[in-house]
């Protein structure tokens, strides 16, 4: 996976590589689909953002951590194949969204409520979906779409920044009012 993806992968290379059979394939994955899921979420489960006292910071951690897993080549070279089978496997597409993207957003909403328990942001404004569409985005165009500087720590800083900047945006706005 991590060096041909997704693309290449099959069930009879797959057992000719590990030294097992068909039937053990099938007992534990229902396809390969699920194997490159299960692969991938092993390899970049969540991590709690720690609380570093600020939301920019916190943005920033979050999004170095998320920079770190588009840039990795298990995912980059995965990725196309598996959006794929995500939009056509009713299966893949459930475990994506409860145990990749659920517990992502989370981590998002983690950070977003220990601002708000801080008064960096009101609670009443909080929009995350917008806010998890800027981190997420610019990270998924670069990964799908390499061009210009790609994957780099200054994308982690300027999304966290705009995602920030969003979500304290309309906290200020109401503040005037």
């Amino acid at each position: 996976m991590r060096s041909s993806g997704y693309s290449s992968l099959t069930v009879d290379g797959l057992v000719a590589e590990v030294g097992t059979t068909r039937p053990t394939f099938y007992r534990r994955y229902r396809n390969v689909g699920h194997l490159a899921f299960d692969v991938i979420q092993h390899r970049f489960g969540v991590n709690e953002i720690e609380d570093t006292g600020a939301l920019s910071s916190d943005l920033l951690r979050l999004q170095r951590q998320e920079v770190a897993m588009f840039a990795d080549p298990l995912l980059r070279n995965n990725l196309p194949g598996l959006l794929e089978t995500i939009r056509i496997d009713e299966s893949i597409r459930h475990l994506y969204l409860t145990q990749f993207i659920g517990p992502r957003r989370a981590n998002v909403q983690a950070v977003l409520d220990r601002a708000v328990t801080r008064g960096e942001m009101e609670a009443s404004q909080m929009d995350l979906d917008w806010i998890c569409d800027l981190l997420l985005s610019p990270l998924l165009t670069k990964a799908l779409l390499p061009v210009g500087a790609g994957l780099t720590d200054e994308l982690a800083r300027r999304t966290a920044e705009l995602a920030f900047d969003q979500a304290t945006r309309s906290s200020a706005v109401v503040a005037r009012g």
